[in-house]
């Protein structure tokens, strides 16, 4: 699987997290600093957690759940500065949207090329939402 991260195809990172956020939790101080959350975590207790953790990979299980778009959005409203990133079903043409709220990694699926999922980056340029960078939708510019 390609990684984005920061806007460029990434050859040395860190791996994925294999332990989900439930488990991070019950595991105490030891068990690492890069968790696997979803949709179902408990968002209070991981806006809570976060500024413990330097990776915070958001799983979407199908195309259709958006709960990570809102994780991704209020960790960084709580002033969350590590790395977000989208694994799962991280579809090309959501790279755009993810990253306005906040997500600044995107694990790609393997069928997914990733030069081609760079220039989905900023290729949307209205938007009607507020953004986790503090930009505002269109209708208030």
């Amino acid at each position: 699987m390609a990684l984005i991260k920061d806007q460029q195809l990434s050859c040395s990172h860190a791996a994925t997290p294999e332990m989900r956020f439930t488990d991070w939790v019950s595991g105490g101080s030891d068990a690492g600093d890069a968790v696997l959350a979803n949709g179902a975590d408990d968002l209070p207790s991981l806006l809570a957690q976060a500024g413990k953790l330097s990776m915070i990979a958001i799983e979407f299980d199908t195309f259709a759940d958006g709960r990570g778009f809102s994780m991704a959005r209020m960790l960084r409203r709580q002033g969350y500065a590590g790395e977000i990133r989208a694994v799962g079903d991280v579809a090309m043409d959501r790279i755009d949207f993810m990253q306005r709220v906040g997500f600044n990694a995107f694990e790609l699926r393997d069928d997914q090329d990733a030069l081609q999922a760079l220039q989905k980056i900023g290729e949307v340029s209205v938007h009607f939402q507020p953004s986790a960078d503090g930009k505002g939708p269109a209708y208030m510019v």
